[in-house]
């Protein structure tokens, strides 16, 4: 199975898989606590590169997932629901239309201190280097979006935009947004919200820009655009997971090729690599790449 989020918050730990599987962890014992293919709109398949739980999150008996959705005419969207501790569906909490290729959903879900719910929005699509969604503030996709679920009406507020495929989200002790943006094809980049409730919406540049590296004509300038704290050049990659280590103030960061890194903040402010490990069997499969290149 493959593992695709994590929440261990809690008394109670959660594990999910892209293969819509959901296990439960309390008192020593697992199981499985709920399956999503049971819901003849799941999917999996191959062809649906990005699709499963996407996201599980837990805070006062309620327990959060996020997950892809197919339509009966091949459309996805992400969606998400809220569910009582027994799995028991409470209500839904959103569900987002659009992926026409099914991927680059995102679907991370967390909590803030102030017991506030977040969800990463991908784009949507794997070649969309020319589609308006992620700066269109009218469009939930390509966003971190922020809900009050103890407001019935629950209407999403959008804290950034211009965002590609945030897979990794990380929340600090003193609410610190940490997202890990999934390049496209030149450029892997992290990005730090200082500040929560601003009540300005950050914009990450996609897809204008890339990172810090330009990648479309456009009026939209650098300077209107909130830089990365960190980057660096993909062979192809993809950040995959990113986790902030309170007790030793540094961002632990992960990608496709099994790369860790690990970054820590100047008394300057700016963040530089304190140290980068590489697996053996990822060096090897690197230099293949390059060969063949």
């Amino acid at each position: 199975m493959n593992v695709t989020r994590y929440d261990l918050s809690g008394d109670v730990q959660y594990l999910a898989t892209k293969e819509g599987f959901l296990f439960e962890s309390k008192n020593n014992e697992s199981r499985l606590a709920l399956d999503l293919n049971k819901d003849a709109l799941f999917p999996f398949e191959s062809a649906c590169s990005d699709c499963g739980i996407l996201g599980i999150a837990s805070q006062n008996k309620l327990v959060y997932v996020s997950y892809s959705s197919e339509d009966i005419n091949g459309l996805y969207s992400l969606v998400v629901d809220e569910y009582s501790m027994n799995f028991t569906k409470v209500r839904n909490i959103i569900k987002i239309e659009g992926f026409q290729q099914g991927t680059h959903f995102g679907g991370n879900l967390l909590f803030d201190s102030l017991g506030k719910l977040y969800l990463s929005v991908g784009d949507g699509s794997e070649n969309n280097i020319y589609e308006d969604h992620p700066q269109n503030l009218n469009d939930y996709r390509g966003k971190i979006l922020r809900i009050d679920i103890s407001n019935l009406k629950l209407e999403p507020e959008i804290v950034a935009y211009g965002i590609r495929s945030p897979w990794a989200v990380t929340i600090d002790s003193i609410n610190r947004m940490f997202i890990s943006e999934c390049g496209g094809n030149s450029v892997e980049a992290i990005y730090l919200l200082n500040d929560l409730y601003s009540g300005i919406p950050a914009n990450f540049g996609w897809p204008v820009f890339e990172g810090s590296l330009r990648v479309r004509q456009d009026p939209l300038m650098f300077d209107d655009v909130l830089a990365p704290i960190f980057e660096y050049k993909i062979r192809p990659g993809c950040l995959t997971a990113g986790v902030y280590l309170n007790d030793i103030e540094s961002l632990l960061v992960a990608d496709y090729y099994g790369v860790i890194r690990l970054l820590k903040q100047q008394e300057n402010g700016d963040w530089y690599l304190l140290h980068k490990y590489k697996q053996e069997k990822f060096e090897q499969m690197d230099k293949k790449i390059r060969l063949n290149k």
